[in-house]
């Protein structure tokens, strides 16, 4: 039976008929529980270039199995339309399925659980990316995951149009760039103080009024306590 998907997963089909969408969605599955568990997120600094490039790495494995699902019988030469980052191998063609009629299948129910209730696949109101950046990466990843069930092509039997492959494609090349322009040793920043929730409890904290309610711009406003 179908499940509501919550939080960043809302809108997601849980059910779909198409079996190589579940393909397509696997390394996106893999994508998110990486960044999860990498703990240069948990840096206000930034990240270094090895989680840059690692990042990279595995959004670049999605692109791959994308294009392995992609239904092309007209040959359409898609370096056309898109640049890609990685050559087109005869491995990495799509899967041919054009020479027998397949046999229409029931539903599926996707093999992971997206509502909050799987802790490799936690909601992001569960979690707590100290620089930001693990969190727009996240919630990026997670659309991707939504984006695939929402295809028209979800309701086919197998692979999906070129259409909505490059759809999909534009999703991960964004996610790329992000990577690129906010990753890595050059994007990092200096970060000198802790943030409040890092102090010690019996820490005084800078700047925040202890007492009296003080208004801004007020003779209060520079008095010590």
């Amino acid at each position: 039976m179908p499940y509501l998907a919550t939080v960043n997963f809302t809108g997601m089909r849980t059910e779909i008929s198409n079996q190589t969408i579940i393909m397509g969605m696997r390394p996106c599955v893999d994508l998110l529980t990486e960044i999860v568990g990498n703990d240069e997120f948990d840096n206000r600094s930034g990240t270094d270039d090895s989680t840059k490039n690692h990042m990279i790495q595995l959004i670049e494995n999605c692109d791959r199995t994308r294009r392995l699902i992609t239904r092309n019988p007209n040959e359409l030469d898609i370096k056309s339309v898109v640049d890609y980052d990685i050559p087109l191998e005869a491995s990495l063609s799509p899967i041919a399925m054009d020479n027998v009629q397949m046999a229409s299948r029931p539903k599926l129910q996707l093999p992971w659980r997206f509502d909050g209730s799987d802790p490799n696949i936690p909601t992001w109101d569960t979690l707590r990316f100290r620089n930001g950046l693990g969190g727009v990466l996240y919630g990026h990843t997670s659309n991707i995951l939504v984006q695939y069930t929402r295809l028209e092509s979800a309701r086919k039997t197998w692979m999906i149009t070129v259409a909505d492959s490059l759809r999909m494609h534009s999703l991960m090349q964004s996610f790329r760039d992000i990577c690129d322009k906010l990753l890595g040793h050059d994007n990092q920043v200096d970060i000198a103080q802790p943030l409040a929730t890092d102090e010690p409890s019996n820490s005084p904290l800078p700047n925040r009024i202890t007492e009296t309610a003080v208004e801004y711009g007020s003779s209060l406003q520079n008095k010590s306590n």
